[in-house]
């Protein structure tokens, strides 16, 4: 059987019939026959199916009706298009074969001439739903994967934002980060109308640990410095980040003066409590940290960068005073 032409069954009980047609549509598909009901359903259930079956209704034991009725309730057959040929021509049997789920229904005697057409039209359509369906699978596959990608490219973004906004040593965010969180911290508490506060933080005497303990050294206090304040760090909505060389700083958004010293003095105690050994500094003698706080309801006659000098000036009292200790305002 050739694979280039379409199949099709043709089901009657009549030699006669089953010889007309089979001549008809011959030079053109390649014809299965069944003489019928049972037959027919073995035939449609071969491998591959036909394209198209021709079914006669007036048949013994099983007729076209009970046929089409098996043929539909099967996945592997419900899709075969079936056109009814009868000498039964009523308006209802008419009625009843589309019900069932046929395509067409031509009755006996019927003209080559039309046969072919209907054949034509309804191989066509078969062949038409088919290529859509395909179509909308790979559509489909194409939507899923480009989801995917646009997902993947979403998650990369985030990865990429995620770096640029991260300290390379400590894994903290980095002083670009903070000046995006400050800002829209600022422009939401001067709309609202909360109080916002920055603490400015600073490593006593870290030059002398790096020119006695070396960099590789000074770089290790720096990464558990970060990682001991953030861990202290409880709030989600506050912001720890590396300000720059040993200088960290944490806005605290809602947060008034008596909150922002309550973290303040909680962040300085677990480094006192890590107590990293140095020597070489007037304050201790382990590290310890100076820092300056600041806390204001913000106004548009002040700017954060305002904020930023204020805490500044406090973390410069805070090392004239002593050192290891938390100056606020």
């Amino acid at each position: 059987m050739s694979k280039e032409r379409d199949s099709i069954l043709i089901v009657d009980d009549e030699r006669f019939n089953l010889t007309v047609l089979k001549d008809l549509l011959d030079p053109l598909y390649d014809i299965m026959v069944a003489k019928n009901g049972e037959q027919a359903l073995k035939r449609s259930f071969s491998s591959p199916p036909p394209e198209l079956i021709i079914l006669d209704i007036m048949m013994p034991e099983m007729d076209g009706y009970q046929v089409i009725r098996q043929l539909k309730n099967d996945p592997v057959t419900r899709d075969i298009p079936v056109i009814f040929i009868t000498a039964i021509g009523d308006a209802n049997s008419e009625e009843k074969g589309l019900s069932l789920g046929a395509v067409d229904y031509i009755t006996k005697p019927f003209s080559p001439a039309v046969v072919l057409a209907r054949v034509k039209t309804h191989l066509g359509l078969k062949h038409s739903l088919q290529n859509e369906r395909t179509l909308n699978k790979q559509l489909s596959t194409l939507n899923s994967d480009l989801a995917d990608k646009n997902n993947q490219l979403v998650e990369l973004n985030k990865r990429l934002r995620d770096l640029a906004s991260i300290d390379g040593l400590t894994g903290i965010p980095n002083r670009r980060r903070f000046d995006e969180f400050l800002h829209q911290e600022w422009n939401r508490a001067l709309r609202d109308q909360t109080p916002l506060s920055l603490i400015l933080m600073d490593i006593d005497f870290f030059k002398p640990y790096n020119d006695n303990y070396g960099h590789a050294e000074g770089d290790d206090c720096l990464k558990k410095v970060a990682r001991t304040m953030a861990a202290s760090i409880t709030r989600g909505i506050d912001l720890l980040a590396r300000y720059g060389g040993e200088e960290f700083v944490c806005v605290l958004p809602d947060t008034d003066t008596s909150g922002m010293t309550k973290v303040g003095n909680r962040l300085r105690e677990a480094i006192i409590a890590q107590k990293i050994p140095h020597e070489h500094s007037k304050a201790a003698s382990h590290v310890t940290i100076s820092m300056g706080g600041v806390s204001t309801i913000p106004d548009r006659q002040f700017l954060p960068e305002n904020l930023i000098q204020s805490a500044d000036q406090f973390l410069y009292k805070a090392k004239k005073q002593g050192r290891n200790r938390l100056i606020v305002e």
